[in-house]
């Protein structure tokens, strides 16, 4: 059946939308709690009245979802993202992400209204839409920053240990380029353990 909403209820539609329902989920629960009003009312006056009442809300709140989209639009939110030695990211930022960004910003959004075009896996700036309202819909940024992550840099030492291991079971000759090798790992160890105090 079809019903009219007098309130947001996100998951259906926007104050003053016509939406298709089951019948019982209408009757048992949409209806009696005022959140809609059926579209084939029998009794047109009843129907005609509540509609005026909801089309005056509709307006307001409109025009209070374009004033809060003005506000929206130049909010920037910011996440880090590790990537791997080859660039390969750890993760994305989802619309539970973004919800949890602008509730710390202080902007009540609700994750069901944000919509992320394209997967945010990578750097830079990315631009998700944000519904306020059914007829108002405007873009936020997003902002990436990519974190190198240490794994690799711990990877390469442990590689050179094997190779210092390997080569000191060999000539002298090996022997003497094993020790460089040591002078290397050295100072690959030293910047790891900067990394850690950090």
């Amino acid at each position: 059946m079809e019903v009219i909403l007098r309130e947001d209820f996100l998951s259906l539609g926007y104050v003053g939308d016509t939406v298709r329902v089951k019948r019982g989920f209408a009757r048992n629960f949409l209806i009696p709690r005022g959140i809609a009003v059926e579209a084939s009312s029998t009794n047109d006056r009843v129907l005609k009245h509540k509609l005026s009442s909801i089309v005056a809300k509709r307006i307001k709140k409109k025009a209070e979802a374009e004033s809060f989209g003005k506000i929206l639009e130049q909010v920037i939110v910011e996440f880090t993202l590790k990537v791997g030695a080859k660039g390969k990211s750890f993760g994305s930022v989802t619309s539970k992400d973004i919800e949890a960004s602008l509730k710390a910003l202080g902007y009540e959004v609700d994750r069901r209204q944000i919509r992320v075009v394209e997967a945010i896996r990578g750097p830079g700036v990315h631009k998700v839409e944000v519904k306020l309202h059914s007829e108002v819909v405007v873009p936020v940024q997003v902002k990436v920053i990519a974190v190198q992550t240490a794994a690799p840099v711990a990877a390469e030492g442990e590689e050179s240990g094997k190779k210092r291991k390997s080569r000191k079971k060999g000539s002298e000759a090996e022997g003497a380029e094993g020790a460089s090798d040591e002078s290397v790992s050295v100072e690959v160890s030293s910047e790891s353990e900067a990394d850690s105090a950090e």
